[in-house]
């Protein structure tokens, strides 16, 4: 699983994993929380010189490692952050809750005027490892690695000079109506009482049904009139029709708005569909999970400090991030650049950028992956 999942030889895992005798104890699972969520912190707050205090809303998410006191709580003591911050902790989101922080975020700061947002997404694995047999289980050992990210948004329109981007669309589906696309993704006990996280063989169809639901309501916030007409003709003709000869709708041209694609780096199977949907460029994901792996919400940030650390995002530029995770659930983010953008000088890819882009089947790295029979 490991050897065809694309990921390099430098990705990151916690401590734990790599001691004689492992400690999955909760001091340690709350280290590995710390390590990350302080550590990033730190840097955007360095980086804008926003001061703590000044931070109005807080969102963290974090699937799996929910303490007592919440990880807000562990921030606002650290950081001594102002007793009316209106923070909220996301918890069993998987990896779409980095952008649905940043859509709840994005909500409200509509309602609380010159303040900031500070977003923190990150996943603590050393609680999540699985100790049993069940195959259906196993993945979520193999296929995860250690990351983290911090992200802040305001409204003061005076921040307009020195911010990045923009934040344009944000559009949010949710399929757990379906029961099958409800337990796709499911946290259970198994037949020994072995707690882990269950992946169905139905993961795939409802991670496309998700996705499909999602890129329809973007489609008509972003396309052109033109695109969003022949979409529908093909539709109706298709469907309502009931032509003889079904075929698939004509895929609309994402590529006629959209500069830049940053998908959730799930895996290389995933970021191949995505490709196959959406026909845009998927270097910054492939590249990502071969350099940091599956890091869970916080990989689309990876993905776009990759274009970022390649000098690629121009003025009035478009991202489109997109993430999906547990529930069934897909959350699409578009942002505008609002100025050529350079790499931070904290940028997790400014020692490797030189070595990338590698060549897509990972041939040398390090062995020559075959598909398994």
């Amino acid at each position: 699983m490991v050897l065809t999942s694309g990921f390099g030889d430098a990705t990151y895992a916690p401590k734990t994993y790599l001691t004689i005798t492992p400690d999955f104890s909760l001091d340690n699972a709350r280290n590995e929380a710390e390590a990350a969520i302080f550590t990033t912190m730190e840097s955007v707050l360095a980086n804008t010189g926003v001061k703590a205090e000044e931070i109005g809303v807080l969102v963290v998410n974090c699937s799996i490692f929910n303490p007592v006191p919440s990880l807000t709580s562990m921030i606002v003591n650290r950081f001594k952050l102002k007793e009316d911050v209106k923070s909220f902790s996301l918890s069993g989101m998987g990896c779409s809750a980095g952008l649905a922080a940043i859509d709840l975020a994005h909500h409200l700061l509509q309602v609380y005027k010159d303040t900031y947002a500070m977003i923190v997404s990150t996943e603590t694995l050393t609680q999540a490892m699985y100790f049993g047999n069940e195959p259906s289980k196993q993945p979520i050992n193999c296929l995860f690695r250690v990351g983290g990210s911090a992200i802040l948004l305001s409204n003061h329109s005076s921040d307009r000079h020195v911010s990045k981007y923009q934040l344009v669309h944000s559009v949010r589906t949710n399929t757990s109506s379906s029961s099958s696309s409800y337990k796709c993704i499911h946290l259970e006990e198994d037949s020994l009482g072995l707690r882990g996280v269950n992946l169905t063989k139905d993961l795939l169809v409802e991670a496309k049904n998700a996705i499909k639901a999602n890129l329809t309501i973007l489609g008509y916030s972003i396309l052109p009139l033109s695109d969003i007409i022949m979409f529908c003709l093909d539709y109706f003709t298709d469907r309502v029709m009931l032509s003889k000869k079904s075929s698939e709708p004509r895929a609309p041209n994402f590529g006629r708005v959209i500069d830049h694609f940053v998908c959730h780096v799930g895996g290389k199977v995933v970021i191949d569909a995505l490709e196959r949907t959406v026909k845009l460029d998927v270097e910054p994901a492939r590249m990502t999970l071969h350099r940091f792996g599956n890091t869970s919400s916080s990989s689309v940030w990876y993905g776009l400090a990759y274009t970022e650390a390649k000098r690629k995002v121009k003025k009035g530029d478009r991202v489109w991030q997109v993430a999906f995770g547990s529930g069934f659930k897909c959350i699409s983010v578009i942002w505008r650049a609002l100025k050529e953008v350079d790499p931070d000088i904290d940028n997790p890819w400014n020692e490797d950028i030189h070595l990338y882009p590698i060549k897509e089947d990972f041939q040398a790295y390090p062995f020559a992956f075959e598909q398994p029979k």
